[in-house]
């Protein structure tokens, strides 16, 4: 294993993000060989085998959030909730904590 990677969580990992090493199974077996850029189809596969971290490379994985693409994926996550609906206050206050820390925003105390 390179020895400049970080061990990301599945749900945070992004198309585009580089593989530090291998991705097996628990059989062993490789799902994913080490450099492959991921993809939403191979996060979506890795999902499917019950993969819940990968290593990343760390230069990849440092890099800025882009905004839009943040925002696309809260959209598709929370497209049964109405962004501006007062009656839904949990799910609208959950999203903006998620927006915040995709974001990487600073939050008031």
């Amino acid at each position: 294993m390179s020895a400049d990677y970080q061990l990301t969580s599945l749900a945070d990992a992004r198309p585009g993000m580089v593989l530090s090493d291998t991705v097996r199974d628990v059989q062993g077996n490789v799902l994913l060989a080490q450099g492959v850029r991921l993809s939403d189809v191979t996060l979506a596969a890795l999902a499917r085998h019950g993969v819940d971290s990968v290593p990343v490379a760390r230069s990849v994985a440092a890099a800025a959030p882009d905004g839009n693409a943040v925002q696309t994926r809260l959209d598709h996550l929370f497209r049964s909730n109405v962004r501006d609906d007062h009656e839904d206050w949990a799910t609208g206050l959950l999203r903006r904590y998620v927006e915040d820390y995709r974001l990487q925003r600073e939050v008031a105390p």
